[in-house]
């Protein structure tokens, strides 16, 4: 299970200065009485891989990398190989990842042929000056760096057991020198306009890290996590109004949904703050999720209940 895609971009050394270390990811969404029982059980294991070589010193950008890989190519969910294709029949996928130490970011948007575009955003944020590449001129620009590109029949459009259902993956994690990472990967809606950009590469949108504070990803109507910037309003609230973070989170969720309509506005967050404290809001039926920590087994969950 080793996550290390940049050996450049990592620090010599391992991660032991304290005994936290925590990870929350997300799965999309869910409609109420469906249990994914797949993608729980394949989150299980992820979890366990991940929180083995935490345990060990490894790196939270590291982790974060890896697990978002891990749910890209498994083609369970709605982003890299499971991404759902767009109105015009093709497949677009979106990634960001940031880094809590630096406040360094990549992103890729609008991405035809590669294989992992959390990968992709992570070579944009160590090997370029730059945060965001989309379109077929940013994926050549990846793909000069290293980025893996497939041809378009490796993408399933989400034609596998279980019936399309909005929703990105991603992860938060604080690793055991106190780093804080996120990162967040989707194909966007279901039969979206094409060239349609969604929240998933927007830092401050989908995906924020910030060390001492919090990381945290989002999954639902992207528009509106966009607009309300819905992880870096979670972060704010946090830093400037001292609120805890399950009532940050809380509050980002609920700002959007009371804008809305009742079908739009929805979505979730999951986020880890420096001390390891979850939070894991959603205005929709359900939301694939899972956690672990250092004193805590890894735990799924779709709707109220977290289950060992």
């Amino acid at each position: 299970s080793e996550p290390k895609t940049n050996p450049s971009d990592k620090t010599a050394e391992r991660c032991d200065s304290q005994t936290r270390y925590a990870i929350i990811v997300h799965g999309g969404t869910a409609k109420a009485g469906r249990i994914p029982q797949e993608r729980l059980d394949f989150l299980r294991t992820l979890l366990n891989q991940a929180s083995a070589d935490l345990r060990e010193g490894g790196e939270a950008l590291d982790a974060v990398e890896f697990l978002v890989k891990g749910m890209e190519d498994s083609g369970l969910f709605n982003a890299g190989r499971g991404a759902i294709a767009n109105a015009g029949g093709f497949v677009e996928t979106d990634a960001s990842i940031m880094d809590g130490r630096t406040m360094n970011a990549g992103a890729v948007a609008s991405m035809l042929h590669l294989k992992n575009p959390i990968s992709a955003a992570r070579l944009v944020m160590a090997q370029t000056r730059h945060v965001l590449m989309v379109g077929d001129r940013g994926e050549q620009a990846v793909t000069d760096l290293g980025a893996k590109t497939v041809s378009s029949d490796y993408f399933l459009n989400n034609k596998h057991d279980e019936p399309a259902e909005h929703g990105t993956v991603g992860a938060a994690v604080l690793d055991r020198c106190g780093n804080l990472a996120a990162g967040t990967s989707t194909g966007g809606y279901d039969a979206k306009m094409p060239g349609r950009v969604g929240d998933s590469p927007v830092i401050g949108a989908s995906t924020y890290a910030k060390n001492g504070l919090v990381a945290a990803s989002a999954t639902g109507h992207g528009e509106y996590f966009i607009r309300f910037t819905a992880t870096r309003s979670l972060a704010a609230r946090m830093e400037f109004a001292n609120m805890p973070i399950d009532e940050a989170a809380q509050a980002s969720i609920d700002e959007m949904y009371a804008a809305g309509d009742g079908t739009s506005g929805r979505g979730g967050i999951i986020a880890v703050d420096a001390d390891g404290n979850f939070a894991m809001p959603y205005s929709y039926d359900g939301m694939v999720r899972a956690t672990v920590r250092d004193d805590q087994p890894v735990r799924v969950g779709v709707f109220e209940d977290m289950q060992e």
